[in-house]
């Protein structure tokens, strides 16, 4: 599972980008907003594909838009994001949310060494921080790493940063819902502004532990079994039901058209 869905403005003009001898590409850079304001608007590359693409050709800098199934990457020599693929719609930008979510599967890469502060450590004002890497499969035996984080009071329940410590080893599977925030700050020896982009733990599962039976999970519940199944719905099929938008078959507009405000998520404050 690799999925990200967000709000974001573009800060230049789309521009078409060779990919391969038969297909093309088009790429500008775009800004996600600062999720609170203690942090920084998170810079990074979208890339559209096919009849996105086209969609995307037709947008101008600082056109407002709404990001939905993109592929986040991450290129270790560059240490940069990018967003690829998804689905493209315009936003008003008088009622802009604050969308930022990434939802990633695979396994962690690493044990937390808990005497190493860069990978757990607990602040003198009570809060935890724990940072673990996940490995998420990109297809043909290949991967992309990705660094991410959890940070909360020592008294929050579920504790996630606890968790990652006392859960996650190399190899535990889990699948993680987060979001892009970026710090920033300024580099004393260069005199100039820098930028890290890393990923916030919001939620996370991890994969069922093997057991004796081949990992098999048993059911919780008991369901009382009948010879005659009667339908939760009353028999009735899909094609019966009302069209609650009042016609059957309503495609969404060509760009440039509004297709509505997604709703806002609540920002958090995070702590740094």
């Amino acid at each position: 599972m690799n999925f990200f869905a967000g709000c974001a403005q573009l800060l230049e003009d789309p521009r078409e980008v060779f990919t391969s001898a038969n297909s093309t590409a088009m790429r500008c850079m775009i800004s996600l907003p600062a999720v609170s304001a203690k942090k920084a608007a998170t810079p990074i590359e979208l890339n559209m594909y096919g009849k996105t693409a086209e969609r995307l050709a037709r947008l101008r800098k600082n056109a407002a838009v709404y990001l939905h199934d993109s592929t986040l990457r991450y290129d270790l020599e560059t240490r940069a994001f990018s967003l690829h693929g998804g689905v493209i719609g315009l936003v008003s930008a008088e009622t802009f949310p604050i969308l930022n979510t990434v939802i990633l599967s695979g396994r962690c890469v690493k044990d937390i060494d808990t005497e190493d502060q860069r990978a757990f450590k607990t602040t003198a004002s009570g809060l935890m921080i724990c940072n673990q890497t996940i490995s998420v499969s990109t297809g043909r035996n290949q991967s992309d790493l990705f660094n991410f984080y959890a940070i909360n009071s020592v008294e929050d329940k579920p504790n996630y940063a606890q968790i990652l410590c006392d859960l996650t080893h190399k190899g535990t599977g889990l699948t993680l819902k987060g979001r892009l925030v970026t710090d920033s700050w300024i580099d004393k020896e260069r005199n100039e502004k820098r930028l890290q982009t890393k990923i916030e733990l919001k939620k996370v599962t991890l994969a069922p532990k093997g057991s004796n039976n081949g990992g098999a999970i048993k059911p919780q519940t008991t369901v009382a079994s009948d010879d005659n199944v009667v339908s939760l719905w009353g028999n009735q099929s899909q094609d019966d039901q009302p069209d609650p938008w009042g016609q059957a078959d309503s495609g969404l507009p060509d760009l440039p058209g509004q297709y509505g405000t997604p709703p806002t998520e609540e920002d958090d404050n995070a702590p740094f």
